[in-house]
This record gives structure tokens, sequence and C-alpha cells, in this order.
């Protein structure tokens, strides 16, 4: 079977998962989307940080199994760069001391919440698609950023950012680390460093050890999605296992990095030490990024804050 799998192009792969997302959640898009109407309406969407973190270094963290091995280092970056993170991320970062100033979520289902519930939110941003399930909402009580989901070849998702374009877009490509670099790039962050970003399962772990997506372990993940396996080349050049999902997004960050434009300079330079994200893009060990990089201190809550004062809707 895998090697079935390996041999599928990539536009196969591409359409295949395309397919499994309509069949799946197309009528839970629009009922989260229509509880979530009047959320949408009082809170800011991501516009609003449009160019605002211009020329800032921005972690952006992931919650793949190479997180453990770099986790501790994160602190010599806090309030020295934008921390975002994604959802299953943020406990594990928390677990170590370490605040990140935003928290991205991509999934419509109500399970993600679990990432959530019981963290001390601080002065964290939580960012989510307008289609983010009513329940997360309920969750949160900091500062909310919605975003349309940009999926042109969607009938559904197009007709739902017709009734909200003033939130601005991201760009999904398969994970919830898809969009937050695509918020980091809109932005203006630079460099844009990624850290704990797989896209792939080394032979023990499927997440960081903290996450709570890692809490059935990498043997059952491996049996009940036997089907949906592919393998791919590391950065060591030794194959690894991953979901057709994640090749895909490993496929949409190549095209990220060399299509997406704007008027101001980016690195991305990927110091996971770890995992499938080789192309377009600078490795390097955390350490050393934060050593070059993360050399000033940045008040980035005021920052942030400076940002959303003007954009709040009443």
């Amino acid at each position: 079977r895998l090697c079935y799998i390996r041999r599928m192009s990539r536009d196969e792969q591409i359409r295949e998962v395309k397919s499994a997302t309509l069949r799946r959640f197309n009528q839970l898009w629009q009922r989260n989307f229509q509880t979530n109407l009047s959320a949408i309406q009082r809170n800011p969407g991501v516009i609003a940080l449009k160019n605002k973190l211009r020329d800032l270094p921005c972690i952006v963290v992931g919650a793949g199994p190479s997180l453990d091995k770099n986790i501790r280092f994160l602190h010599r970056a806090q309030n020295k760069s934008v921390i975002i993170s994604c959802d299953a991320a943020l406990k594990p970062l928390m677990e170590q001391g370490i605040v990140p100033d935003i928290v991205v979520c991509l999934d419509p289902q109500e399970e993600i919440s679990r990432f959530l519930i019981n963290v001390p939110q601080r002065e964290i941003i939580l960012v989510v698609p307008s289609i983010v399930h009513p329940h997360v909402l309920e969750l949160w009580e900091n500062n909310i950023l919605f975003f349309n989901k940009f999926a042109p070849d969607i009938p559904a998702l197009v007709e739902i950012q017709k009734k909200a374009p003033h939130l601005g877009i991201l760009t999904p490509g398969g994970t919830v680390l898809s969009v937050t670099y695509d918020l980091a790039f809109q932005a203006g962050a630079n460099p844009i460093v990624f850290v704990g970003q797989d896209l792939s399962y080394p032979k023990k772990k499927s997440h960081s050890h903290g996450s709570d997506a890692a809490g059935k372990g990498l043997k059952f993940m491996m049996d009940k999605l036997k089907n949906e396996l592919v393998l791919e080349t590391d950065i060591n050049g030794q194959s690894l296992r991953t979901l057709k999902s994640m090749a895909v997004s490993k496929q949409w960050f190549h095209w990220a990095f060399t299509t997406l434009k704007r008027d101001n300079p980016l690195m991305v330079v990927n110091s996971s030490e770890a995992g499938i994200l080789t192309d377009h893009c600078s490795l390097q060990p955390l350490t050393e990024t934060i050593f070059k990089h993360c050399t000033r201190k940045l008040n980035i809550p005021w920052i942030l804050k400076k940002a959303l004062k003007r954009k709040k809707r009443h």
C-alpha cells in the first residue's frame, strides 16, 4: 500500500485531500458560521494586522515531535520576537513558561477546544476562522481575530467570505501551520522561523509530548490512518511516514515561499531540525537562529494592542 501511494502524483493527492475535506465539513462550515455571526460583527479580522509586524522576527510554533527538542530554547526568544503558536502547541509552550503572543486555529470541529481548556489566557490573541466551532469562542475571554479561509474552488467557503469580507483572508494549505505562516507573512514579519514543523512522524511519536494531540500515540494513529500514509524525504535524506494531507501541505509551503508576494524582504528559516520541509527555506538550528535574529527587546503586547485598538468593531 505504501509503495502504491508513493507513486501517486501530487495532483492526485491534492484532489483526494480536497474531496475528503468537502465531504466531511461542508454542512459544519455553514452551521458554525451562522452561529458565529454575532461574534464576527463584534470582533476585528486579521486584516487589522496587515503589515503591523513589519520586519520583526516571528517564530511560528507547530506541535510536531521535534518541538520537544527545542522548546526550552524559546525562552531566549520571548520578548525578542513575535511567537505565534498553532493551537496544539499552546499547552506545551505554557507548561514551559513560554507565553505565545498569538494562537491560531483552523479546524472547524469542536474537538480542538481541548487545546484551549484550562490554559491561562493572559494577553494572548486567538486567531480563528469564521467557521470555527462556537464552543471555541465560548472558551476564550481575551481578544479574538477572525479570518476567512481563502478557497476559491469551494463554493460554500466562497459564499461565507462574501458575507464577511471585512475580516481578511488566510490561505489554508492542509495544516494549521499554513494559515499561521500566512498570518505572519501578511503581517510583514521577517524572518519567519519554523519550530516543531515536522509534517511527518518519526518512529516513536506523532506530536510534541505535552500536546493533547499526542494522547493516543503513534501506533494508534498509524493503524487508524494506514490508508492515508505516504513516504517523504526528510532534512537528512531519510524516508519518513506522513499523511497525504501533510504531503500536500509540504507542497503548499513550497508554493507559498516562491509565489506569495509582498513589498518587504522575506527570509524563511526552518529551525525544527527535523521533518520534511526542506526546499526554498534555510535550515538552521534554533539556537543559532535566535542568536542571529532575536537580538533586541520588543514590546509585542503594545504593538498588537495598538494595531487592534483602531480596528475594534462596535
